[in-house]
């Protein structure tokens, strides 16, 4: 099987907890997260919370909560 190198690029406020596979190739877009344990093969949109194996969006975060003194 060939080698297959692809950049996976992870945005700014991301967070990828414990134990995830990330596939090449793919962007966790900003401020998303993606849950313990799930297997992501596909982009995460931005501000988005996946989880699972295939990892499927489970809900969104608002970043006005987040930069809450900034927005």
């Amino acid at each position: 099987m060939p080698l297959i190198a692809a950049p996976i690029v992870i945005e700014d406020h991301a967070w990828i907890t414990a134990d995830v596979f990330v596939g090449p190739g793919v962007t966790v877009g900003a401020g998303a997260v993606v849950g313990a344990r799930s297997t992501v093969t596909r982009d995460v949109p931005q501000w988005t919370v996946v989880a699972g194996a295939p990892a499927k969006s489970i809900g969104l975060r608002n970043p006005k909560e987040f930069f809450a003194e900034d927005i």
